[in-house]
């Protein structure tokens, strides 16, 4: 039987695997969200509590076991953040997506590049910071899957050969990280003679070219400014609620209350268009290009 016909026969079964999948990636993830930025292992020690103690195995069900617990860790009482089921819930609900909405290959490639957004989103929040590991590592296994894998960027076609649309998808993923980062480095330069401060990263830059290879050009375009736009409409209220009620700004201004870390709002933008916006953000950037040459 194959994938297509238990597809047919049981229909919640793939999606309640990607579901499941998904909250074992997440739980993985909340692990490397701690740990890389601190230079750990991810591998040794084991899960363990803040108090030292091994986490016993139906203490770490992902998503359940917080619940179970009331949010209190049963070897010594202390509180366990509600990040732990958020980033299990959020992964594992985005996989399910990926898989109902996606062809297979757009889908599990999506996981991967879903798993990269949220490790950097929820680490650029810790520290303001994007580790190399995940942006140019990211980077680096956009363009391999890239090669092996055209569909993601729609260069598969019938009766071509496969390494012809290989090479088109290379470089669809070549030129989405050129354009990406090509711009949003610009900004980042005109931004600094402009408020004479770094207004942004440089794992920034990186990062929309790790979405660019993902998504080609005009996904890296649409995360740079539809999440700038996402971002401001989200966050200009709260900083205004800061400012009006007086909130304590530290001599430090990269932990200063107006320092916002922008990676997360590349991240929602990219996501947002490799799940369901590249049909109408393509479509309106061939709209603009008829209009200009035509």
């Amino acid at each position: 039987m194959n994938i297509q016909a238990i597809c047919t026969e049981f229909p919640y079964f793939f999606p309640i695997v990607a579901f499941l999948f998904g909250a074992c990636t997440g739980s993985f993830l909340n692990v490397c969200i701690l740990r890389i930025p601190r230079g750990e292992s991810i591998v040794r020690p084991p899960s363990h509590c803040a108090c030292g103690k091994l986490i016993k195995w139906y203490d770490n069900i992902p998503i359940l076991a917080w619940f179970f617990l009331r949010g209190k860790a049963r070897c010594c009482g202390g509180k366990i953040s509600f990040r732990y089921p958020f980033v299990e819930l959020l992964t594992a609900v985005l996989f399910c997506t990926l898989w109902m909405i996606l062809p297979m290959v757009n889908a599990l490639v999506g996981m991967v590049f879903i798993s990269i957004l949220i490790f950097c989103t929820f680490v650029d929040i810790d520290t303001m910071e994007l580790p190399d590991i995940a942006t140019v590592g990211g980077t680096a296994l956009g363009l391999i899957l890239s090669a092996f894998l055209p569909d993601i960027h729609s260069a598969r076609i019938e009766g071509v050969p496969f390494f012809a649309s290989s090479i088109a998808s290379i470089i669809c993923a070549i030129t989405g990280i050129a354009v990406g980062s090509g711009i949003l480095y610009w900004l980042r330069l005109s931004a600094e003679i402009i408020f004479r401060r770094e207004a942004m990263g440089e794992g920034d830059v990186i990062l929309v070219g790790l979405i660019g290879a993902f998504c080609g050009w005009k996904g890296a375009v649409f995360a740079i400014f539809g999440g700038s736009l996402i971002g401001a409409i989200l966050i200009l209220p709260i900083l205004a609620v800061i400012k009006l009620f007086g909130g304590k700004k530290p001599s430090n201004p990269d932990t200063a209350p107006d320092a916002i870390p922008f990676g997360p709002w590349l991240a929602l933008g990219g996501a947002l268009y490799y799940m369901f916006l590249k049909d109408f953000v393509d479509a309106y950037f061939a709209s603009i290009s008829a209009v200009l040459f035509n």
